[in-house]
C-alpha cells in the first residue's frame, strides 16, 4: 500500500467542489483503466463521492499536459453552515501497466478548509 498526504485544500461553503482528480495514462496519453474508489474514513462534516469525468491532465508528465483525459472527481460537500476544517481518506485500487492485470493501491488523506 502505498500513502500519500496532500495538502490543504481550500473550497467554498455551501456547494459541492472538486478537490482533486485522479487518472492514470500510458506515455502516450492513453487512459490505462478506471481507478476504482473508496472512501475510507468518512468526513465529520460533509459528504464524498467520486465522478468519472473528462478534463486536461496537469502535473502527470510534460508529454500529457494540457491534454483531454478521463478521470475520476473527488467531489467534497460541507453539511450546510460549515466553516472550518475537515478530513477524510479515501482509498484506490489501479491498474499499474496497460493491458496487464496487476494492481496497486494508494491511500490518502485529504484536509478540507470550508471558508
Amino acid at each position: 500500500m502505498q500513502t500519500v498526504h496532500a495538502a490543504d485544500v481550500t473550497i467554498p461553503a455551501g456547494r459541492e467542489s472538486a478537490i482533486n482528480f485522479v487518472t492514470g495514462v500510458t506515455p502516450n496519453c492513453r487512459n490505462i483503466a478506471k481507478p476504482k474508489m473508496t472512501v475510507v474514513k468518512a468526513p465529520e462534516h460533509g459528504s464524498v463521492r467520486f465522478q468519472w469525468v473528462k478534463y486536461k491532465i496537469n502535473n502527470i508528465s510534460k508529454l500529457c499536459d494540457g491534454r483531454p483525459a478521463w478521470g475520476m472527481a473527488i467531489l467534497f460537500k460541507p453539511k450546510a453552515g460549515f466553516h472550518g476544517k475537515d478530513r477524510f481518506t479515501y482509498g484506490m485500487n489501479m491498474q499499474k501497466y496497460e493491458g496487464r492485470s496487476d494492481t496497486k493501491y494508494i491511500q490518502d488523506a485529504i484536509d478540507v478548509v470550508v471558508k
